[in-house]
C-alpha cells in the first residue's frame, strides 16, 4: 500500500507588511464621476466650470456661479470582465452609490460695472472618487510555476512536484471592493466676467478590499486520483486618510474662449493594511490553519500630483466645445496621460444636451513589475497593468428658475494585464462598465 503523502501547510504571518508602489497604483485610480452634465461631458470641464464636479479638476469654475445651488446625484453601476471570452464566462458586480453631494453659497454681485471682482463662491461637497468593485477569474494551461519561484526566495512547498519550473494548469480569482471618497471645500472668483481663479482643500478617505486566490496544478496524481496542487490565498484591506490642496485658473480673452489650467498636490496622509494569507501543497489530504488579521501603518503616504490644461469655444447661446489633457505623476510610478473631449448643446432655453470621449493610457510602453519579497512580508504576489480605459457618454438636462434634473449614461472599457505572480504568463483582462446617473437640484431664484 502506498503511503499517504500529507499536505504540507506553509501559513505566513505578515507581521512587517509594506506598502508597495503596485498599491499605489491601485488605490490612486479615479473614475469620471460626478453630476449627470460631468459625466456626460466626460469630465472635459476644467476651462468650463459652473458645476459642482468640474471643480474636481478646477476650483476656479465656481466662480461662473451667479447664484446658490444645492445638488445631490445618485449612481448605479454595473460591471463585466471577462479573461479570453470563449474560454472563460464573464464575472459580475453591480452597485448602488452617490457620487456626489454639494452646497455653493455665493455672494454678489459686488458692482455692476463688470469691472473687479463680481462674484465669490464657496462649495461644500461629497464625492465618490472611485468604485473598487470587480470580481475577476482567468485561467491559463501552462506556465511558470509560483512554487519554483518561491524556492527561490527559499520558501520550501517539501513536495517535490509542487516545485516544478512549470505547471500544467492554472487558476485565478481576484474579488475586489471598496471606494474612494472626498469631503471638500472650494471657492471661486469672478473678477471682471475675464478672470476666474480658485482653491480648495480636499480630505479622502480610501478603502479597498481584495480576496486572491491562485492555484496551480501538475501533471501528477495520488492513489485517489486528485491532482498535485499548491494554492496561495491572500486577504488584503487598505484603509487611509489623507488631504491635498488645489488651485486653478480660467480666463477668457474673448466670449466665445476659454482656457482652463489647474493643479493639485499629492494626497498626503497615512494608510493601514490589513494582510492576512496562506500557502499549501496538496496531494492526498489538507490540512487548513488560520492567521489573524496583521495590521502595519504605512506612514509618508502619497497619492499622485494631478494638473490638467483645457480649452473651451462657445458659440453664443447654443453651445460649447471642450479639449483636455489632464496628467497624473508619481514618484516612482507610472505616469498616466488622458485626453477628454466634451460638447454641450442647448437647443431650447433652459435644455441642454451633452456628449463626450475620454482616453487614458500608461505613458510607458513596459510591463510594470512587482517582485516577490524575498521574507514573504507580503504574500499577495499578484499585480495588474492597465493598458488603457476610454469612455463615452451622453446627458441631457434641465434648468429651470429653481429646479435641476440631469440623466446621464457612462460607458467604458478597460484592457488590463493581471499578472499572478512576476513570472507568470499575464492575463488578458477586459472590463466593461456601465453607469447611469440621475441629478436632482435647486438654486436660488432670480
Amino acid at each position: 500500500m502506498t503511503c499517504r503523502r500529507f499536505i504540507v501547510a506553509f501559513l505566513i504571518l505578515l507581521t512587517a507588511a509594506g506598502i508597495k508602489a503596485q498599491d499605489f497604483a491601485r488605490i490612486g485610480e479615479r473614475t469620471i464621476s460626478g453630476s449627470a452634465r460631468y459625466v456626460g461631458m466626460s469630465g472635459a470641464m476644467t476651462a468650463i466650470g459652473g458645476d459642482p464636479s468640474a471643480a474636481l479638476d478646477n476650483p476656479a469654475g465656481l466662480g461662473l456661479y451667479r447664484r446658490s445651488e444645492a445638488m445631490l446625484t445618485f449612481g448605479y453601476a454595473w460591471d463585466r470582465t471577462w479573461h479570453n471570452p470563449n474560454k472563460t464566462p464573464a464575472q459580475r458586480a453591480n452597485r448602488f452609490y452617490v457620487p456626489q453631494a454639494s452646497l455653493v453659497f455665493n455672494v454678489g454681485p459686488y458692482n455692476y460695472t463688470e469691472n473687479g471682482v463680481l462674484f465669490n463662491s464657496i462649495m461644500l461637497s461629497y464625492r465618490c472618487l472611485h468604485l473598487f468593485s470587480r470580481d475577476m477569474f482567468a485561467g491559463e494551461e501552462a506556465g511558470a510555476s509560483l512554487g519554483a519561484l518561491l524556492a527561490t526566495t527559499g520558501v520550501d512547498l517539501g513536495i517535490k512536484y509542487c516545485m516544478d519550473a512549470n505547471h500544467n494548469g492554472n487558476a485565478f480569482k481576484l474579488s475586489e471592493s471598496g471606494s474612494v471618497n472626498e469631503f471638500a471645500i472650494d471657492w471661486g472668483m469672478n473678477i471682471s466676467n475675464k478672470w476666474y481663479v480658485g482653491a480648495g482643500i480636499h480630505i479622502q478617505s480610501h478603502s479597498m478590499t481584495a480576496n486572491g486566490k491562485y492555484q496551480e496544478q501538475f501533471n501528477h496524481w495520488n492513489d485517489a486520483g486528485t491532482i498535485y496542487s499548491n494554492v496561495n490565498e491572500t486577504y488584503l484591506r487598505y484603509t487611509g486618510v489623507g488631504f491635498n490642496f488645489n488651485a486653478g485658473v480660467i480666463y477668457r480673452p474673448i466670449s466665445w474662449l476659454r482656457f482652463g489650467f489647474s493643479i493639485q498636490t499629492p494626497t498626503l496622509g497615512t494608510m493601514n493594511i490589513y494582510s492576512r494569507g496562506s500557502l499549501w501543497a496538496q496531494t492526498d489530504s489538507l490540512r487548513l490553519t488560520e492567521a489573524p488579521n496583521i495590521v502595519t501603518p504605512a506612514r509618508d503616504f502619497h497619492m499622485p500630483l494631478r494638473t490638467s490644461i483645457s480649452a473651451a469655444f462657445q458659440c453664443g447661446y447654443y453651445g460649447m466645445l471642450a479639449l483636455q489633457y489632464d496628467y497624473r505623476h508619481q514618484k516612482g510610478e507610472l505616469d498616466i496621460h488622458s485626453l477628454r473631449a466634451g460638447l454641450e448643446v442647448v437647443p431650447i432655453a433652459g435644455m441642454y444636451i451633452n456628449a463626450g470621449y475620454a482616453y487614458e493610457s500608461t505613458f510607458t510602453r513596459k510591463n510594470f513589475i512587482v517582485p516577490v519579497d524575498p521574507d514573504l512580508d507580503r504574500q499577495d504576489t499578484y499585480f495588474q497593468n492597465m493598458r488603457h480605459t476610454q469612455y463615452v457618454s451622453g446627458a441631457i438636462g434641465f434648468r429651470g428658475k429653481q429646479v435641476i434634473v440631469q440623466a446621464a449614461y457612462q460607458f467604458r472599457w478597460q484592457e488590463l494585464n493581471l499578472f499572478a505572480h512576476e513570472k507568470a504568463i499575464a492575463y488578458n483582462m477586459h472590463t466593461d462598465t456601465h453607469r447611469l446617473v440621475l441629478t436632482i437640484g435647486w438654486h436660488q431664484g432670480w
